[in-house]
């Protein structure tokens, strides 16, 4: 059996050109950082030790907002409940259940979510999913009819 040794970079190949398009492409990239393009930065990971978790679920089991425990030990919202079900502390849905009628009524009374939220200590998210799941209608916003 006789092989023929056969060119694959010449006219036949779809690579032929491929150096210098690339090199065309390169040449037309600018150098250095593009203007008007601001980049955030990544917040760095953060790792607790022991004993600050320990205040992270002594606060959690408190009542405290994860917000507010985010931002205290300098940690993403989702790493304070990471935490806490790593710990095995129950969560916090269904605040509402028993009071729903009475969280109904505060709101029918003009308070706000939020408002309603700080008073039974869940956010105004939390009071709107509830009302929401109860078929307690939204009202209107202000100025919107």
């Amino acid at each position: 059996m006789v092989s023929k040794a056969v060119e694959v970079t010449g006219s036949y190949s779809k690579l032929a050109d491929q150096g210098e398009r690339l090199r065309e492409l390169l040449e037309m990239v600018p150098e250095g950082p593009a203007e008007g393009i601001v980049r955030t930065p990544k917040q760095a990971q953060r790792r607790l030790d022991p004993a600050e978790v320990a205040c992270l679920i002594d606060g959690y089991r408190a009542g405290v907002e994860v917000r507010a425990l985010a931002a205290q030990f300098g940690v993403h919202r989702s790493t304070v409940i990471a935490h806490a079900v790593r710990h095995g502390v129950p969560g916090r849905t269904g605040k509402l259940d028993g009071r729903l009628d009475e969280a109904r009524v505060l709101y029918e009374q003009g308070w706000s979510l939020k408002r309603v939220g700080e008073h039974f200590g869940v956010g105004p998210a939390a009071v709107w999913n509830a009302f929401r799941s109860a078929g307690v209608p939204r009202r209107p916003r202000r100025g919107y009819g």
